[in-house]
């Protein structure tokens, strides 16, 4: 690396002369005469308008990374900066004194990544993901932030804290590690690049829950008259993935959620293993979360005398197996959901039986879901312990968790949301979905680069 440690005349001409092209210096500017910024070959550092470094601090932009550093911020004294990825504050961020962001870590010393044994601190090489630090967001003194964190508009990080996920604007954060201890309204300030998060749901018509849909039934202001009629204009998915949809929203505006639910009415695990490699070829889109929940129909098909449609334990399995191996090379987080179990769609010597068998499809889900490194949702016991408080004695009628024995009723969707909502909250799932993932060193920058292009001259690069 480059160091800036002489000084020909002003800090701003030495930094300027030393380093070319590969750093972008703005105007007014208070740096100290011992500032050290390193720039690799093909990095780049840019340095915004009016900002303001004290002493002792250091700037690392290591091979082929990004810096880049708003407008109007202030850094304090002994701070370290250090990317192999690519590291942003945002205009007006503050970083109070010895703060330390470190966008790489080293990677273990398994024999994989050191097949010689080679015996120095950099032999197994490092991983990394981008730091981003939106407009306002202030660190107090000795916070640090690792790799792959993002810390939103206006938070306030207390001192001393490790920021090892990522924060949420307007939001105050600390401790070890830091945690969100309370949310404000917070001052106007740009929302940089909003992340989306792309979920897809992988089910049956429990996922899919169709409904007729009129737009006038859903005008409260122009709503139709007891008695009229209307006509139906299509159909609109309203069950517990549509809620969670909603709620999802509520819980992290700042965040985007793109949503496909390509649940099927009547679909079994060969039909659902078909539609995951159907969607992965036609659309090829990379999921941030996918839910997968199959077997009611492989198992009811039987019951039904539907032979050729049923399918047993074994097959099951290996669809489930397929289909986990295949969504978990493009998937970062997989939650396989187990099915409700039968309402009163049968005698109630029948239902029993179908449900002894439903819970062996079950248990093979959940060995899958282990075995491929997926969480597993058991929504079959709190579904049943609901069932037995709330329905008739004969489990229909008002109170009922089923609509037909088999589709849920509004209720039952209710309780299947509550399920999925509580399990993503103690898995803190969407807060680690917002970080970006760990990549090897070379892998973060081909694909964090785009994140940064705008912060870099043309030729920056090259």
């Amino acid at each position: 690396m480059t160091s800036t440690t002489s000084a020909p005349n002003t800090t701003v001409e030495r930094l300027r002369a030393e380093h070319g092209p590969a750093l972008t210096l703005g105007n007014d500017c208070d740096l100290p005469d011992d500032l050290v910024i390193e720039i690799d070959h093909g990095a780049h550092l840019t340095i915004g308008d009016r900002v303001s470094i004290r002493r002792g601090s250091t700037i690392q932009v290591h091979r082929g990374a990004t810096v880049a550093i708003g407008h109007d911020v202030a850094i304090g004294e002994h701070t370290f900066i250090s990317a192999m990825a690519g590291i942003r504050i945002g205009d007006g961020a503050a970083l109070s004194n010895m703060v330390d962001l470190h966008d790489h870590n080293h990677r273990p010393r398994t024999a994989a990544n050191v097949p010689t044994g080679q015996l120095v601190p950099w032999a197994s090489g490092f991983e990394a993901a981008p730091i981003v630090i939106e407009p306002g967001a202030i660190l107090s003194n000795k916070v640090t932030v690792t790799a792959g964190v993002r810390i939103g508009a206006n938070a306030l990080v207390g001192a001393n804290a490790v920021v090892s996920h990522s924060i949420a604007p307007d939001t105050v954060a600390a401790g070890v590690p830091a945690a969100a201890r309370r949310a404000f309204d917070g001052a106007p300030a740009p929302r940089e690049d909003r992340r989306t998060l792309t979920v897809g749901c992988f089910g049956t018509s429990i996922m899919e829950h169709l409904e007729a849909y009129n737009g006038q039934m859903t005008t409260q202001a122009n709503l139709p008259d007891i008695g009229s009629k209307v006509t139906v204009e299509g159909w609109h998915q309203r069950g517990w993935v549509h809620r969670l949809t909603l709620a999802l929203r509520a819980a992290h505006a700042h965040v985007g959620f793109e949503v496909r639910n390509l649940g099927e009415g009547g679909a079994t695990s060969r039909d659902i293993a078909s539609l995951v490699e159907a969607d992965r070829a036609t659309t090829g889109t990379a999921y941030d979360l996918a839910f997968l929940g199959c077997g009611i129909n492989d198992v009811w098909r039987r019951f039904q005398g539907r032979m050729s449609e049923a399918v047993d334990l074994d097959e099951y399995t290996r669809h489930i197996d397929a289909m986990l191996s295949q969504l978990g090379s493009y998937t970062r987080t997989i939650i396989v959901v187990s099915e409700t179990p039968f309402g009163p769609v049968e005698d109630p010597g029948t239902v029993t039986e179908m449900n002894l068998e439903l819970a062996r499809y079950n248990d093979a889900a959940r060995a899958a879901a282990a075995a491929h490194g997926a969480l597993f949702l058991d929504v079959w016991t709190p579904f049943t312990a609901a069932a037995r408080h709330l329905a008739p004695a004969d489990g229909e009628g008002l109170g009922g968790l089923w609509s037909d024995g088999v589709h849920l009723s509004e209720l039952g969707d209710t309780v299947l949301l509550q399920q999925a909502e509580q399990f993503l909250a103690e898995h803190r799932i969407v807060n680690k979905l917002l970080d970006y993932p760990l990549l090897e060193r070379d892998a973060a920058l081909a694909a964090y680069g785009p994140l940064f292009a705008r912060y870099r001259p043309a030729a920056a690069g090259a």
